[in-house]
């Protein structure tokens, strides 16, 4: 069945048969059709990693998500004649969906609180959290290491970066969790939502902000109210800001713990990386996180509009086509890993596409491999062994993050503290 899909209409990614799990696709993808074009959607798939390599590292705005990174279906259905638009500046549309130099200007406004530097400031509070949701859950036996533990963690640390209550958090984490879910009646995500439904937790935060004056002390905010739009020189609203960090809001929420959470799941599955790993969980959790990353990174594909024609792997591109990195399928390219369809911890890894690459490579890399790390490190100082019931998880079908959004998980021993024994 899988076969005559691909040989008789060809990948679709919003398929649910091949959203059920699209790494059966993959290979094939990757082996026999590498650049692969539907005349339904104008559209060019690059499965291979060097070839989505070559396709982010063009600039000059020849690529641009000016219809989103991950348009619904009725988008491409849409077809262009010539070169499409550019986003609106007025009122200024999503970060996402800008070209250079505004891009850069939107996103230099409001980084600060994810470089390095203020990143590695937050570690504290990512294992003050992490200990104090591990004494309220293991003795329970069995909770969601992603909706309770990870995913929490990661809400928690949203809220502190957007000066939110705290206990907002499993509003937010689930509020996410809703919006990010695939619609069977449109066949896609309504990323419309990611912008309505957020609004309602960051817009009294800016509003608040704006009225005690962005003096650059809360640079994520700041940088944007303070930010003027060119050549009129007008501010931007605080609806308008919350748009700009959506992205940011929705990354930091819902990809760390999902994983880390699948991370330990595939750990579990073999015991003897398990026990390596543990042999020094300090040094060997960076290691790991980058596997997992590899492995379990949820974001399956990133769009992009082409707006000057262009070649890519071989292939000519006109304007108004559209052009796809299916990064998850290239992370598991056999040309760029050895044995790349196996989980290996401290696999060597010298580049990968999880965090994307050039103009839009993802600004929250430090802070979601920071999470990572704590959570798996944290998680394993405090739980000698543990097991899953997948029948119990939930994996929803998806062409954004697809990932388990629900992963429930079996506390068999703890670990019993020095002087304790």
């Amino acid at each position: 069945m899988l076969e005559e899909a691909l040989d008789d209409i060809g990948y679709d990614p919003f398929d649910v048969k091949i959203m059920s799990n699209p790494h059966l696709f993959y290979e094939r993808l990757r082996s026999e059709h590498p650049v692969y074009y539907t005349a339904k959607y104008d559209t060019f798939w690059l499965s291979r990693f060097a070839d989505i390599i070559e396709m982010l590292a063009i600039g000059d705005n020849s690529l641009v998500s000016s219809e989103s990174s991950i348009p619904m279906p009725e988008v491409l259905l849409q077809h262009h004649k010539g070169a499409p638009p550019r986003a609106s500046l007025d009122p200024m549309s999503p970060m996402t969906l800008l070209h250079s130099p505004v891009y850069e200007e939107i996103r230099n406004a409001h980084i600060k609180p994810f470089r390095p530097g203020p990143v590695a400031q937050l570690e504290t509070f990512c294992r003050e959290v992490c200990c104090k949701l591990l004494d309220e859950l293991l003795p329970k036996r069995q909770f969601d290491l992603f909706l309770d533990y990870g995913g929490t963690l990661s809400a928690l640390l949203t809220c502190k970066l957007f000066h939110l209550d705290p206990a907002q958090a499993r509003d937010i984490l689930e509020t996410v969790n809703a919006i990010t879910m695939y619609d069977p009646e449109r066949g896609g995500i309504d990323n419309s939502l990611f912008f309505t439904k957020l609004k309602r937790f960051m817009v009294p935060a800016i509003a608040k902000r704006r009225a005690d004056g962005a003096d650059g002390s809360v640079p994520l905010f700041d940088g944007l109210l303070n930010y003027r739009v060119k050549p009129d020189g007008r501010s931007l609203t605080d609806e308008e800001i919350a748009d700009e960090l959506t992205c940011a809001f929705i990354a930091n929420t819902e990809t760390p713990g999902k994983v880390a959470a699948q991370g330990l799941l595939e750990l579990s599955k073999r015991p003897q990386q398990l026990d390596e790993f543990r042999a020094d969980l300090q040094r060997n959790a960076p290691i790991a996180a980058e596997e997992m990353l590899r492995y379990c990174a949820p974001a399956q594909f990133f769009l992009r509009t082409i707006h000057k024609d262009v070649v890519i792997a071989g292939v000519p591109m006109r304007a108004g086509q559209r052009v796809a990195a299916l990064v998850a399928c290239a992370n598991r390219d056999e040309h760029e890993f050895e044995n790349a369809g196996d989980f290996i911890w401290n696999r060597k890894i010298r580049r990968q596409l999880s965090f994307g690459l050039g103009l839009h490579h993802c600004m929250g890399l430090h802070i979601t491999r920071l999470q990572i790390r704590v959570l798996v490190e944290e998680f394993l100082l405090r739980v000698d062994s543990y097991s899953f019931d997948l029948r119990k998880a939930i994996l929803r079908p998806s062409y954004f993050h697809w990932a388990y959004a629900s992963l429930p998980v079996n506390i068999l021993e703890t670990v019993t503290p020095a002087g304790n024994a």
